[in-house]
């Protein structure tokens, strides 16, 4: 499981009032749509352990391992109509089953001060510093920052690797719906652009779902007003 995000301090520098509305996608997109909520026996019955609920939706996409030098920046940009009925989580992990050190969480028309279009598509990029152990967060134009690292990479002596990317929803109705596309991640460094990973949704690869589903779909001609 990710952590939730804890940061002590808060600085957002808005430019706009009000979120630019972002631009619809060509082509394919995930549709992710969250498992209810079940209540599960836990392994062995009579082993005086209480049993598991689970739902929602989680997927961990792992990658090639990357060392980052102090003096990269490392992007991710992404479209996304978050989950409605509950939060929605963007993070970046140094190896697959590690705590994340860039999280951020969708919620209620807020991500990290910053406000959201929670009816329809949203431009986000995220500008992480290696050298500052921050990030910069903009969404449809509006940007925010700078966030720390999670406090984990302080006990680490900083977080230099990346090698996995993770979204999930949380406190969902049954059923809930998302929308994404145009993900990508990659690194300026002083010898060019190298691409880590990428999903445009475009091919037959399979997602690395681990609760709910992923749909791969004609993106909404206008994201739900339900759920």
């Amino acid at each position: 499981m990710i952590p939730r995000i804890a940061l002590t301090s808060l600085f957002v520098a808005c430019l706009l009032c009000l979120p630019a509305r972002a631009s619809q996608p060509e082509g394919l997109v995930g549709r992710l749509i969250a498992n209810p909520f079940v209540t599960l026996d836990t392994v062995g019955g009579d082993d005086g352990l209480p049993p598991v609920a689970c739902g929602g939706f989680h997927w961990i996409e792992p990658f090639d391992s990357h060392q980052l030098d102090p003096t990269d920046t490392l992007t991710l940009q992404m479209a996304i109509v978050p989950f409605r009925s509950g939060g929605t989580a963007v993070a970046l992990g140094e190896s697959v089953g590690d705590s994340s050190f860039v999280q951020f969480e969708f919620r209620d028309g807020l991500v990290l001060g910053l406000p959201y279009n929670r009816f329809g598509w949203n431009d986000v990029a995220v500008e992480m510093h290696p050298a500052g152990q921050d990030y910069m967060l903009i969404v449809n134009g509006v940007r925010g920052g700078p966030f720390a690292y999670e406090s984990s990479c302080q006990r680490l002596g900083g977080c230099l690797t990346v090698q996995a990317f993770a979204l999930s929803g949380s406190t969902l109705d049954d059923g809930a719906v998302a929308w994404v596309d145009s993900i990508s991640l990659a690194r300026e460094s002083s010898a060019g652009q190298e691409l880590f990973f990428e999903q445009s949704f475009n091919t037959c690869s399979l997602p690395h779902v681990n609760l709910g589903g992923l749909l791969i779909s004609q993106p909404p001609q206008r994201p739900r007003s339900g759920r």
